[in-house]
């Protein structure tokens, strides 16, 4: 009897330290994270202010995971087939989305069936005006200096070719300019290219006469000339483009930013995306980065995943009330 309680207690102790080994083992394995290269999905073509921004903030933020990050960009479908692409991956925190207001415009305009909450917010990294613009020679032919000038020649029922990605915020961006102005944003001919790098192209070709654009991707055509802003989409006046007035300036009461930030697949464990958070925050409090990020005319603007969370909602609320004037 004596050797059968033995047994028994034996086996007992054994699945005991078992079980105490196996919580140790996936407790180490949260603690270690990440241990191997964390793909950073980018839904955009190389060289727009998404993809220039996230690679740039990457650089810094993997010092600190101790691990790479790797930008993939993903372009297509109105940046949904990267998105899509995270969406659908294992929520181990390896794969992660570098996005924006598109979430939720791609969501309202139809384009998928999916938008903010289909993803695990992590971390916003930055904001960034935008910055209505044409091109030299639209504005040289039309005598178009500033938004204002451009509302009027709108008003008038001229045509103008303007480049844009479907259900992108850079189509929000217009939409709620001219709907501020008091014009109707249908009033464009709007044609659609699959991100920022193919607007430029566009604008330099002159198959467009105008565009959303942003300091980050857009510095080089400023510089020469290329293309000409129109109004600065923010509260104040961007230090590198001391001469262009905001819109308010110019009484068109809007103002957004462009805001940029991490997503994970839904069920991404509170954990890894603390670490990832982390990672990103320490990055963002470098002050190289900080200036390089505000030559490239963004601002730093580090939230925690629940700060970043109600700010998503709270877009996602905006852009559904504007979404059944846009153009599609």
């Amino acid at each position: 009897m004596k050797k059968y309680l033995i047994s028994i207690i034996s086996i007992i102790l054994l699945f005991s330290l078992a079980a105490c080994s196996s919580s140790s083992s996936s407790s180490s394995e949260a603690e270690e994270f990440p241990t191997k290269p964390v793909k950073l999905v980018i839904p955009y073509p190389p060289g727009g202010g998404t993809d220039v921004l996230f690679r740039l903030v990457a650089q810094y933020a993997e010092k600190h995971l101790g691990q790479t990050i790797v930008p993939t960009n993903m372009a297509g479908a109105t940046s949904t087939v990267g998105s899509r692409f995270v969406k659908d991956a294992e929520p181990d925190g390896y794969t992660i989305l570098g996005t924006h207001q598109v979430v939720a415009t791609a969501q309202h305009t139809g384009v998928v069936d999916y938008g903010f909450s289909a993803f695990d917010p992590v971390v916003l990294m930055t904001s960034t005006p935008h910055i209505p613009s044409i091109s030299k020679k639209f504005s040289e032919e039309h005598n178009i200096k500033n938004m204002n000038d451009f509302i009027e020649y709108v008003k008038a029922g001229n045509k103008v070719n303007w480049a844009y990605t479907v259900a992108s915020e850079d189509h929000y961006s217009i939409a709620a300019i001219l709907d501020a102005a008091g014009v109707d944003p249908k009033s464009l001919n709007y044609i659609h290219y699959d991100g920022t790098g193919p607007q430029y192209a566009a604008i330099l070709a002159n198959q467009a006469d105008g565009m959303i654009a942003d300091y980050a991707s857009g510095k080089g055509y400023y510089d020469d000339g290329t293309l000409v802003p129109l109004g600065m989409v923010f509260d104040e006046r961007n230090p590198f483009l001391p001469d262009v007035p905001t819109l308010k300036e110019q009484g068109i009461d809007f103002s957004v930013t462009v805001d940029r930030g991490i997503l994970a697949p839904k069920g991404t464990d509170p954990e890894r995306i603390k670490v990832i958070n982390e990672a990103f925050k320490k990055a963002l409090e470098d002050p190289e980065l900080q200036k390089k990020i505000e030559e490239l005319g963004s601002f730093p603007h580090y939230m925690t995943s629940e700060e970043y969370s109600n700010h998503v909602n709270e877009l996602d609320s905006e852009m559904g009330k504007l979404a059944p004037k846009m153009e599609f």
